[in-house]
């Protein structure tokens, strides 16, 4: 009789068992169509990429630096127009027309976004961009502190406003502020 009673309870645990795995599953499942609905509807309103991998990220990145260099031939002598600019010849960034100072490495991170200025730039790409040799890569966490400290110059440098925009999940833009509307 004990037997028969525990035969049954474990058919009646491993149903249970069963019934559990199966919603965990379609969870799992509406969790991943979510994210996908979430990333197609951020495509949509800020042309931001859809997710990447890691291999598909190097690839985007490579593809963005190739294109952004080849478009038009050659590249402009100053990048980003209004209250910012960034000398390519003289390595210079000027806000309002006065130089501000910043390291090599924020100014790699500063040309590349205004390579792609209004456009995401994603870690990935930061990454490719300022550290070229597969053995040469740091912690990506890096990019943040050169994020951080560039936007605080910036600010300093522009009274106060921000030029470098976080796009959760995705990467950096940076935004044209023009002279007129000063925002």
């Amino acid at each position: 009789m004990a037997e028969e009673s525990l035969s049954a309870r474990l058919a009646e645990v491993e149903s249970m068992i069963d019934r559990s795995r199966r919603r965990f599953d379609e969870g799992s499942r509406l969790v991943e169509e979510a994210h996908k609905a979430l990333a197609d509807l951020q495509q949509e309103l800020i042309g931001s990429p859809v997710s990447l991998s890691a291999e598909d990220s190097e690839e985007a990145a490579s593809r963005l630096l190739t294109s952004l260099k080849a478009a038009g031939g050659e590249m402009p002598e100053t990048l980003c127009g209004g209250r910012l600019s960034v000398d390519q010849v003289q390595r210079l960034i000027r806000i309002d027309g006065h130089p501000i100072g910043i390291t090599e490495m924020e100014y790699r991170v500063l040309e590349l976004l205004a390579f792609a200025r209004n456009n995401v730039v994603t870690r990935a790409m930061l990454l490719k961009h300022l550290y070229r040799r597969a053995d040469d890569q740091p912690q990506p966490k890096i990019i943040d502190v050169f994020i951080s400290k560039l936007r605080k110059k910036l600010r300093m440098a522009s009274s106060g406003h921000e030029f470098i925009e976080t796009i959760p999940q995705r990467g950096w833009i940076l935004r044209d502020i023009d002279d007129k509307s000063g925002a």
